[in-house]
């Protein structure tokens, strides 16, 4: 067995109190994962924010995402530094419900999550009820092995963007929207089964199926394993869908038992 600095590590963040059980579930679905892989288990709470400078922090208007996206890869190099042969991350709203299905590549040298998000088509489109499926990159996973050419950059990148930040940035500026941009120029090897939920598929999966979540399998040629659930947007209204923790324990168990 290899000494455990060697083993691959899976990292994850979130605070330790007033959890949502949703959002416990999706965690714990993680660390399990990782057990029957044989990797090592990580979580940090909000300590990961001191990760980041304070200038970063500021720029970033406080916004957790942001922060998160240079934190992560701030501990990915952490970990890759001690001696990991490779690191993955996990948002924590992400649910793993076909374990068995989900098998992460380390073979190359870094790899995102490939996304379809389902929303409203265009205003042009006067079909009513019309939908688009919108191909990006997410960070929502992320793998990453030692010597890779890209995560110093990355880091590079984010502090550079956040320097020229003036006033509100996106909560994706350095995330997905970073990431998609390169993808379309340089191609990552990306990462299929780790999918990304819209409030109009959680709608849909809360009802029990419906055109959003028919159009998201449409567009998957390979079934996911996992999903990110947004957990940003609980609490929110977006596309017509107002997101509730309740909602989120229903998808839950639909997903768990059945998937997409």
């Amino acid at each position: 067995m290899k000494p455990a600095s060697a083993r691959p590590v899976v990292i994850q963040s979130y605070r330790t109190e007033s959890v949502p059980e949703w959002l416990s579930g999706c965690m714990t679905s993680v660390c399990d994962w990782a057990a029957a892989q044989g990797y090592d288990y990580r979580h940090i709470g909000d300590e990961i924010f001191d990760m980041v400078p304070a200038w970063y922090r500021a720029n970033a208007g406080g916004r957790a995402p942001v922060i998160t996206d240079l934190a992560r890869l701030l501990l990915i190099r952490e970990e890759l530094s001690a001696g990991r042969s490779a690191a993955i991350w996990f948002d924590a709203d992400v649910l793993i419900f076909d374990p068995d299905a989900l098998a992460i590549d380390l073979t190359p040298a870094y790899a995102f999550g490939r996304e379809r998000w389902v929303q409203p088509g265009p205003k042009t489109d006067a079909r009513p009820g019309s939908l688009k499926v919108y191909r990006n990159v997410h960070n929502a996973v992320a793998m990453f092995r030692p010597g890779n050419a890209f995560l110093k950059f990355y880091i590079h990148a984010c502090e550079r963007i956040l320097k020229a930040a003036s006033g509100s940035v996106p909560n994706q500026v350095v995330g997905p929207k970073f990431l998609t941009a390169i993808h379309n120029i340089m191609g990552f090897d990306l990462i299929d089964t780790v999918g990304m939920l819209s409030p109009l598929v959680l709608r849909d999966l809360h009802a029990g199926g419906g055109p959003a979540l028919d159009r998201l399998i449409a567009a998957t040629p390979t079934p996911l394993a996992a999903a990110n659930l947004c957990s940003s947007m609980v609490g929110a209204e977006t596309d017509g869908v107002s997101v509730t923790d309740k909602m989120m324990d229903v998808v839950c168990e639909k997903l768990m038992s059945a998937g997409v």
